[in-house]
């Protein structure tokens, strides 16, 4: 007697991890098709930047049958063909005078220092 298993849910599992939504009519893969479901998910990525770099847990139902290894790889390699993961670029610039204490710090020097 031989039973089949249904296919995981690649796709719905995957799309949550970076949206937090579900999304059922992915139905069910043997394998993911990340590009595919990149394609997917354009235009339903949220909109806020600070949601975009947020992980979201996978529920134990969309993630039943996937190996966790597996899953977080898959998800690292969407992050990328989504480009989630570039983090904006904020010059660092000094916009006050530096306090007493910051310019005591900067004159301080070990006392081996120069000789």
């Amino acid at each position: 007697m031989s039973t089949s298993a249904e296919p995981p849910t690649w796709h719905q599992a995957l799309a949550y991890a970076v949206t937090g939504q579900r999304h059922p009519e992915l139905g069910r893969q043997a394998q993911p098709d990340l590009s595919a479901l990149a394609d997917f998910l354009q235009g339903r990525l949220p909109a806020d930047p600070a949601e975009r770099q947020r992980p979201y847990p996978v529920p134990s139902d969309l993630s039943a049958g996937l190996g966790a290894a597996q899953l977080g790889a898959a998800v690292a390699r969407l992050r990328t063909l989504l480009d989630l993961d570039r983090r904006a670029e904020v010059p660092v610039t000094a916009d006050r005078p530096l306090s007493a204490d910051e310019q005591r710090l900067l004159r301080d020097v070990p006392p081996h220092h120069g000789s």
